[in-house]
């Protein structure tokens, strides 16, 4: 079992919502740890947006149930059809995101048994509105999320699946079953990432200077993630034409060789830049192989359908294949553009912080 930082952080802010309810002394106070659970976020932004959010649909909701409570009662068909006029309210005002925590103040209200019906209104409202913002302040104050952290390594285990599996490939040395399952896997990882990146892309800085250096991080990110997935689509093609590739000519295969080696080399400089493992120079594009051995892949094969009338492969599966590997170098050499540009010449800037972890968030 692995105990998140978001399940820690739930569990902390249902203590702080419950210990500050219980000091008001008053029914009902276990509400706030529900609202605590519902209202806990992935990121600080969402926390952020959740309590105002939050703070519309319970007051509607709280309004509503005191209207609906004070002129038919408290029979149970009235409190279901003010659970129903509640949620097409919110849907109404686009709210609906936040419909399940404003039925649960709706019903609470409802539920009264004796004393001061509105007092007992107004306080339950408030535990709700205290569990939201003990969610909000624990989500901002305590194990912020490292999205930098997660989605770099995360790209940087990809990578070096995809790369595992590319060499392989080219070689002819895998089981066909074994990589579509590997592949279909690595695809579901990317997404995840993708899902990161996104909350991500979410945070805001507190002053004008902040938001335009994270908006250049939020670029790196983006890069890195899109050369991560172009890497994939190398893979796809190479599995997918695995028959064709196999029937080249041995000069011909050589040379996707010295193309992928050099790319995946370039890919793995790029992320270690990123930590700044290796100085921020730009990469060459004659980076690796010497001009005397290898030559354009497109080329190559164009000489070499002139020589072949009537060849064992498909010449259009394998311009495919070509063409995924120049949407791969074209993604990675504007990937290494941005991230020299970063290094070098916005030092001022706060760099990239990368936690010193190696596993899959």
């Amino acid at each position: 079992m692995k105990l998140g930082a978001r399940i820690f952080k739930t569990g902390i802010a249902i203590i702080i919502s419950l210990f500050i309810a219980h000091a008001i002394n008053a029914p009902g106070a276990i509400v706030a740890g529900i609202s605590a659970l519902f209202a806990m976020q992935p990121n600080v932004y969402r926390s952020f947006k959740t309590i105002i959010e939050q703070f519309q649909g319970n007051l509607i909701g709280a309004v509503l149930a005191v209207i609906m409570a004070h002129l038919f009662g408290f029979h149970i068909v009235i409190i279901g059809i003010t659970s129903i006029i509640l949620i097409s309210v919110l849907q109404k005002l686009n709210l609906s995101h936040v419909t399940s925590l404003a039925v649960v103040t709706q019903l609470i209200i409802m539920d009264h048994q004796d004393g001061d019906f509105f007092l007992s209104a107004i306080y339950r409202f408030t535990f709700v509105m205290i569990g939201v913002v003990s969610a909000f302040v624990v989500n901002t104050l305590f194990l912020p999320p490292k999205f930098e952290t997660k989605m770099y390594y995360n790209c940087l285990n990809i990578s070096s699946d995809i790369f595992k599996w590319i060499r392989l490939e080219i070689n002819g040395s895998t089981e066909f079953h074994a990589v579509k399952r590997d592949i279909d896997d690595i695809r579901s990882r990317i997404e995840k990432v993708e899902e990161q990146y996104n909350l991500y892309k979410e945070e805001r800085a507190y002053s004008k200077k902040g938001s335009i250096r994270n908006i250049r991080k939020k670029i790196i990110f983006k890069e890195i993630i899109l050369a991560t997935r172009r890497a994939h689509d190398v893979l796809r093609k190479l599995h997918r034409y695995e028959n064709d590739i196999i029937h080249l000519p041995e000069e011909l295969k050589v040379q996707i060789k010295f193309e992928l080696d050099e790319l995946m080399t370039i890919h793995e400089e790029i992320l270690m830049r990123v930590t700044q493992k290796v100085p921020a120079t730009k990469i060459d594009d004659n980076y690796m192989i010497n001009e005397a051995f290898k030559e354009n892949i497109l080329d190559a094969f164009l000489k070499e359908i002139e020589q072949q009338q009537s060849p064992e492969y498909s010449k259009e599966h394998v311009l495919i294949v070509i063409g995924t590997i120049f949407d791969y170098r074209d993604r990675l050499e504007h990937l290494d553009r941005i991230t020299h540009s970063f290094y070098k010449y916005h030092k001022e800037d706060k760099k990239i912080t990368i936690a010193n972890e190696n596993i899959d968030y």
